[in-house]
């Protein structure tokens, strides 16, 4: 066994010798903890869909703001990191959608000062009594919006309540009637409903983006391949590995570094990975939907 661990690991670790070999990385790699001794990636649980398709329930569109326009830089997780800087940790189960919005939806109530601090709310719950199929597990994955219109038609408790097991067994449960402690269940807290962001073949979704973010975190979805796994630091873009599928992730900031644009994206794979949990991936790219398509499909719900 000790033997297979130390193969599985050396194979990594020329992964990392690879990408860092290859010219003009904008971006550094390394082995992360929770990786060595893995033969495929936790990633193989991620919606697989390579277009999706935004739910039938109705959205409302962006609309802009001519008179405001955007700074030339912007991180939330340094202007306000009482609301913003929690970084959760999908574990064994690939339920992304469900953290990440979950995490965004917290995210954003403590933005909106309708929490008088942030209160992380439960994506277990929503894990555990969505009935909707295509939500309902660890293995399967879904969509981001599917999980902002169960919030937007059910709601959910705090974490706090009904706490996330997921991460560790790796399977759903029984859907609640009483919080973990055996007290009754609180009100369910809704979304009100969810604003597209990002429209599909738009040019002009960058700029969308950046003025959205000034409101507060945007939700969205990034087309993984394999080399984000990994990312330690830098500016993000994909060079190596195969696709995998989508993955939901949450817009925090943008800037330039030495004239690359970037995004600063909060991530789902807890703190160790990438640059203590965040990742900063090309903005603008002149490829359709952006660098893995990560201004394709990206909203922002009102709470």
């Amino acid at each position: 066994m000790i033997m297979i661990f130390n193969v599985l690991n050396s194979a990594h670790e020329e992964v990392v010798q690879v990408l860092d070999n290859i010219p003009g990385m904008t971006w550094k790699a390394k082995v992360h903890d929770r990786m060595k001794y893995k033969s495929d990636l936790p990633l193989n649980q991620v919606y697989k869909s390579k277009v999706p398709q935004r739910s039938k329930q109705t959205t409302e569109k962006f609309v802009p703001v001519a008179s405001k326009k955007s700074p030339d830089y912007w991180d939330w997780v340094t202007m306000n990191p009482g609301c913003s800087d929690v970084v959760p940790d999908i574990g064994n189960c690939g339920a992304s959608p469900q953290v990440a919005v979950m995490n965004t939806f917290s995210d954003f109530r403590c933005f909106q000062g309708k929490d008088a601090d942030r209160i992380e709310y439960s994506a277990q719950y929503m894990i555990n009594c969505d009935n909707d199929d295509r939500c309902q597990n660890c293995e399967e994955g879904c969509l981001h919006h599917w999980v902002w219109h169960f919030l937007i038609d059910f709601g959910t408790v705090p974490a706090s309540c009904i706490s996330y097991k997921s991460g560790q067994t790796g399977q759903k449960g029984k859907c609640p009637t009483t919080c973990d402690d055996g007290s009754a269940l609180p009100k369910l807290v809704k979304a009100k409903k969810l604003i597209n962001i990002c429209t599909l073949a738009n040019d002009q979704n960058e700029e969308l983006i950046k003025e959205s973010i000034m409101n507060g975190p945007v939700s969205t979805m990034i087309w993984v391949y394999e080399d984000l796994y990994y990312y330690e630091s830098g500016i993000y873009q994909h060079v190596y590995g195969k696709d995998i599928g989508w993955s939901s992730c949450e817009f925090v900031g943008y800037g330039e570094e030495n004239g690359v644009k970037f995004w600063k994206v909060k991530n789902v794979w807890g703190r160790e990975w990438g640059e203590k949990g965040y990742f900063r991936v090309l903005r603008g790219s002149s490829d359709f939907g952006g660098e893995s398509e990560i201004e394709y499909e990206c909203c922002q719900a009102i709470v």
